[in-house]
């Protein structure tokens, strides 16, 4: 591509020995993927600065560089241009370079601190029951269809990562895009040259305040989707922060806002919940009809992801009927309320839940569905918000019956000081806990205090398959773990 038309939506302050018909054939941002003829993007980072690496990738056959900050040495043969921010340009350029493909499909960004990933699972379904080709951007994977494409490590990848494989599932003949756009990947401008026709807010609750500092600042990046959108916001408006986003684009923004919650002032609400440990029966309220609903995965917080759902469907002009059917043949999500078949007298939920408003919605459902006791395994993890893990013990200690506090990759910190922490918030509550350092024995131990109809309930790994150690990461599997602990009952019975 002629680097004239790359930069034709850049905002540009100065451009040294310009040369507008050079091709560039690549954009790179590591100085160690640059080859001849590419484009170098010279991002300040938190551990180095990409600028020390402009020589690195001019010696590797970059041909032009956009920077941000001011350069002491130029050469003659290579394009320099000068940007504000050189992060925000890279999503521009990257969307430029393959051909803007978001503005090819319907594209939904959802965001929150709960609910992104089994949104954006629930949204694949629902469409490719219709019959539409989906592809899925988020935590657990990215799909095109059934085959899962590298995630590049991230729930939100870089910007220009996200617009190559945006480009990927375009070229494949996906027609929509189901997407989950992190705190952070609005913060650090990832989804920058992203053509989003919706955006969701599921919730806002206590967790990544060690990067952000403030709620305000966290709700600030998670705000910034809703303004990329160019059909409808649909917010949660049960949410005390969804209510501040409402007001927020009412005054900013001329887009439709529909809400969802429980409250039957909004737009889509459910009634008449009935829980079972095979899902959920509920009515629910559009502008327009009652619609009496299965949805086949247990939990109030899974009801609230299907009413966004739907209201994404139905404004895409799904049928209600094939959102019936889809919702009743809901594939479970990975480590999302995910109840394991083992032969056992108890049952065993593993469960995502790493912030305290996600564990406590998680166990205040569990206590809906199931009769028996709830023994809770359950950690923090380390170098993460430390303020939130007496905030989650007191909710262990007071919506479960047993609690065992392990670790959850405690990395650089001494796991017993974070489970420490963790016990102060749980003492408050009651005295029904104990400790185990390793997580294969805290699972061995939740699952031996179990008797006939209590419920174990296993949160915070979800889909992970690791224990990041302060030296090592440590492959880890909670379903082997879970399996393992109750055969070893068995053995020892």
């Amino acid at each position: 591509m002629k680097l004239e038309q790359l930069l034709n939506e850049l905002k540009i302050i100065e451009i040294r020995n310009n040369q507008p018909d050079c091709d560039i054939k690549k954009i790179c941002y590591n100085s160690r993927e640059a080859v001849a003829d590419s484009l170098f993007v010279a991002i300040p980072g938190y551990v180095t600065n990409g600028h020390q690496y402009i020589g690195n990738a001019i010696s590797q056959g970059a041909r032009a560089v956009v920077h941000q900050d001011d350069l002491t040495d130029y050469q003659p043969d290579i394009v320099y241009i000068k940007v504000k921010d050189s992060r925000y340009a890279l999503g521009i350029l990257g969307s430029c370079f393959y051909e803007k493909p978001s503005e090819s499909m319907v594209v939904t960004g959802i965001t929150g601190t709960n609910g992104k990933t089994s949104l954006t699972y629930m949204l694949k379904h629902i469409f490719e029951t219709q019959g539409k080709k989906c592809g899925l951007i988020g935590t657990i994977n990215n799909l095109i269809g059934d085959q899962v494409i590298d995630n590049r490590g991230r729930t939100t990848p870089e910007s220009l990562e996200v617009q190559e494989i945006i480009k990927e599932m375009k070229d494949r003949g996906c027609s929509h895009l189901f997407m989950e756009v992190s705190s952070h990947g609005l913060a650090l401008d990832r989804v920058n040259g992203v053509d989003f026709d919706y955006g969701i807010f599921t919730n806002l609750t206590q967790d990544h305040l060690d990067y952000h500092k403030t709620f305000e600042n966290y709700f600030a990046a998670k705000a910034k989707l809703f303004f990329q959108v160019k059909k409808a916001n649909i917010i949660n408006g049960d949410d005390t922060w969804g209510r501040k986003l409402c007001e927020l684009l009412g005054e900013k923004s001329a887009l439709p806002v529909i809400t969802y919650g429980l409250n039957p002032a909004h737009d889509y609400f459910a009634r008449d919940l009935i829980f079972g440990p095979k899902g959920t029966k509920f009515t629910l309220v559009t502008p327009d009809s009652e619609e009496q609903l299965f949805l086949n995965i247990p939990g109030e917080f899974m009801v609230y992801n299907a009413m966004a759902a739907i209201i994404a469907a139905v404004a895409e002009g799904v049928p209600m009927g094939v959102i019936r059917k889809a919702l009743a043949t809901m594939p479970g999500v990975e480590g999302r309320m995910e109840i394991l078949e083992v032969e056992a007298p108890f049952d065993v939920i593993i469960d995502y839940a790493h912030s305290p408003d996600s564990l406590e919605k998680l166990l205040q459902s569990v206590r809906k569905i199931f009769k028996g006791r709830i023994v809770l395994v359950f950690g923090c993890n380390g170098d993460r918000d430390k303020e939130k893990r007496p905030i989650m013990g007191r909710i262990a200690g007071a919506n479960a019956d047993m609690v065992v506090v392990t670790s959850d990759n405690p990395a650089s910190e001494n796991p017993m000081d974070i489970i420490g922490a963790v016990v102060a918030g749980v003492r408050e509550k009651t005295d029904q806990y104990a400790t185990v350092e390793c997580r294969h024995e805290g699972v061995y131990y939740g699952a031996s205090l179990c008797q006939p109809g209590d419920v174990l309930v296993l949160a915070g790994k979800g889909h992970e398959k690791q224990e990041i150690m302060k030296d090592e990461t440590l492959y880890y599997n909670e379903w082997d773990t879970a399996r393992e602990a109750v055969a070893r009952l068995k053995l020892k019975a």
